[in-house]
């Protein structure tokens, strides 16, 4: 690499981004002086998250005002054609998230817009730059793997999008789209290993219909022939035990490459005998695991320790494409980001879909709208949600017009369009789209809740736009403003105490849990507003909210750091404030024009009769699963807390903040909720009915979500 400080921009700030962007501050001569985004907005956070000195909501805007040597172009497949020319036609070298374009004709137009500008064109096929998968490669070519047989790729991994959107998303748009977002890391090992495949034959299954009419396909197998060498691919999108490896069969040895577990096993014969030989390839595979796993952790407890400025595989893959990229860019880009692979990886995928011969989306599902529905004067942000959701059908049951504000109108759910809401864009972190959302509005729901992970982007991204809104609805003069906090606040972890409307959050959980404390402070803005201005609103903590539409994996429940495991708060016996979505509904539609009401809040929470067991029990049961259980006392999670607070110190980690023991041991739920001033005042009646909470909180989202 040129020891002159190149200037590099990043055009898209979604989640790859931030891997592009630790990528390129591992290289010393490397400045990244500006992101670019369609929503401008959200490149102008992003930038100030990440110390990104310039923001732009246009690409040719960026490209005149700043002095680029390169521009990675982060954005979405189907979108990375346009961007791609246009860099590279101001004379910039440009670098591509896989693929090069969703179509062979615009890798093409790619390849041809860097001839004709003469400058460098690269593609972040990234696992083919993993340390164990080049060992791989090293061993195909030096021929110690021998002619090969055969060659097995395989991706099982769920694909989160199947099971709550966005909807919208490109990728779960057609059938044969996937092919074009997730596979084309599979089909350039296919092109890198053997040169491609013929003969191509598909086998697709599991169709599911998605909300918005479209069709996915969750289970692939793929099969072709280079030569006399057989190519097996299969892809599984389905919940269940990670899997992405490559196996190759030679006559010589085999190999495997386990990108999940970062390794590289080869196997072959010794000068010994037959059950020698076969034991000695046991023990060396054995030890050979256990140093590459060794290796895996201390690089991550490193990186945790800020000894090292890349540690996770994944993030090393990116890290060793883009510093190849950079150091190739001026000569012969290496194989593995040129344009020959990656157009040889979309064509394959072309010939992929033809072959699966893959049916049309069904379309967008008809919808039935209720023609006599009233003027909306309700809105509602935050409508799309599990408990927004719930929250529409009650109010346009109860005959109220109702008006949705959501970031996306596209993912808004047909059953809510079917019966007469209207939905408009907009999103409450940015006034200027709430202002027109409100006109004819007399009541306002805020369920929403910004986005962040520190207490910073929770104060920029939650709190100050909650204050905002809230004053430009006393200057609207908005008869209600009804906000959704949580029972988070609390810190329920003693036996004995009953926490009511009265309970005072405990300092320290807010300062370790910047949720909760987003939470806490909004209700005390709110409340300072109603007392010196006089808005109009009521505060409502609901508890375990379960039903239908919502993720059996509930974290109030229990931790999930896999769906076949769960960390239990405590030894998990104690009741828990369960509440059914539905019933939480109802008590916000009696917010709305209960008199006298304005400045007080209320828990929602049905009374405790189903502890995190007996609820893993019922779950067990209904989807035919087994789980695993782990009981975590407060003492334990606290002590597991405080030690990753230590290595992020060391590390010098700006956002580590310190644990709090309350917050951890309050997870539990041993304290007691009341919901009575709820009961008393507003006439609500959650369910009581054990069975029913059973059936419709817990065997129904199984249902839905596991079968």
């Amino acid at each position: 690499m040129s020891e002159q400080t190149l200037n590099v921009a990043l055009v898209g700030a979604g989640y790859i981004s931030s891997y592009h962007l630790g990528a390129l501050r591992a290289l010393p001569q490397v400045r990244v002086t500006a992101v670019c985004d369609l929503d401008a907005g959200r490149a102008s956070r992003w930038a100030n998250a990440n110390g990104i000195p310039n923001a732009y909501g246009d690409l040719g805007q960026m490209l005149s005002a700043e002095k680029l040597d390169a521009v990675h172009v982060l954005t979405p497949p189907q979108v990375h054609i346009q961007p791609g020319v246009q860099v590279l036609e101001a004379g910039v070298d440009a670098f591509l998230e896989k693929p090069l374009a969703h179509t062979a004709q615009g890798c093409q137009q790619l390849r041809d817009a860097a001839a004709r500008s003469g400058r460098a064109l690269g593609v972040s096929h990234n696992f083919l730059f993993t340390e164990s998968y080049e060992r791989m490669v090293a061993d195909l070519r030096s021929g110690r793997l021998g002619q090969i047989d055969q060659v097995d790729i395989v991706w099982n991994k769920e694909l989160g999008q199947l099971g709550g959107g966005p909807w919208g998303a490109w990728m779960l748009a057609h059938p044969r789209n996937i092919l074009f977002e997730v596979a084309p890391h599979s089909f350039a090992h296919a092109m890198h290993l053997v040169g491609g495949v013929d003969d191509v034959s598909v086998d697709a299954r599991d169709e599911v219909a998605l909300p918005r009419g479209n069709r996915f396909f969750r289970r692939w197998e793929i099969r072709g022939w280079q030569g006399n060498t057989s190519v097996r691919m299969r892809f599984s999108f389905i919940d269940g035990f990670p899997e992405h490896y490559i196996h190759i069969r030679g006559t010589q040895a085999t190999a495997t490459v386990d990108f999940e577990n970062s390794t590289y096993l080869c196997q072959e014969h010794t000068p010994q005998l037959l059950d020698i030989d076969r034991y000695i390839n046991v023990t060396n595979t054995a030890r050979d695991s256990m140093v590459q796993a060794t290796g895996t952790l201390a690089k991550f407890v490193l990186g945790k320790a800020g000894l090292v400025k890349v540690a996770g595989p994944f993030e090393l893959s990116i890290a060793n494409a883009v510093r190849t990229f950079y150091d190739s860019r001026n000569g012969t880009i290496d194989e593995r980001l040129g344009g020959e692979l990656a157009y040889g990886a979309i064509e394959l995928a072309e010939r992929v879909a033809e072959a699966a011969e893959l049916p049309e989306p069904f379309g967008p599902p008809s919808v039935t709208v209720v023609d006599d529905a009233p003027k909306p004067t309700v809105l509602v942000i935050g409508g799309t949600g599990f408990i927004g959701k719930a929250l529409v059908r009650r109010l346009r049951e109860t005959g109220h017009g109702v008006r949705v504000l959501a970031r996306d109108p596209r993912n808004c759910p047909p059953d809510l369009l079917s019966q007469g809401v209207e939905v408009v864009k907009g999103d409450f972190t940015k006034i200027e789209s709430v202002r027109p959302a409100l006109e004819g509005i007399t009541h306002v729901y805020h369920l929403a809740r910004g986005f962040g992970n520190t207490w910073t982007e929770f104060l920029k991204y939650d709190v100050e736009p909650t204050k905002v809104l809230a004053e430009l609805c006393i200057e609207l003069g908005i008869e209600r403003f009804i906000y959704s906090s949580s029972i988070a606040i609390y810190s329920a972890g003693k036996a004995g105490v009953t926490i009511d409307e009265q309970t005072q959050p405990v300092a320290s959980m807010l300062q370790a849990n910047p949720y909760a404390r987003s939470k806490a402070e909004n209700e005390r803005i709110l409340l300072e507003l109603h007392e010196q201005k006089g808005l109009p609103v009521v505060i409502n903590r609901p508890g375990i909210v379960l039903g239908k539409g919502g993720n059996p994996y509930h974290w109030g429940i229990a931790e999930w750091p896999y769906t076949s495991v769960c960390r239990l708060y405590g030894d998990g016996n104690n009741p828990l404030p369960i509440v059914l979505v539905d019933d939480v509904a109802d008590g916000m539609v009696k917010m709305l024009d209960k008199p006298g009401i304005e400045g007080r809040t209320y828990n929602l929470t049905a009374d405790p009769c189903i502890t995190a067991n007996e609820y893993l029990d019922e779950l067990e049961r209904r989807a035919g699963i087994k789980l695993r259980r782990v009981p975590m006392p407060g003492w334990r999670s606290y002590i597991e807390a405080v030690g990753k607070f230590a290595v992020k110190a060391v590390g010098r980690d700006p956002n580590a903040v310190m644990p709090s023991y309350a917050d951890w041991n309050g997870r539990n739920f041993a304290s007691v909720f009341d919901a009575s001033k709820a009961q008393n005042e507003l006439g609500w009646q959650p369910t009581r009915d054990r069975n029913h909470l059973v059936a419709e909180g817990i065997h129904a989202p199984a249902d839905e979500f596991i079968k």
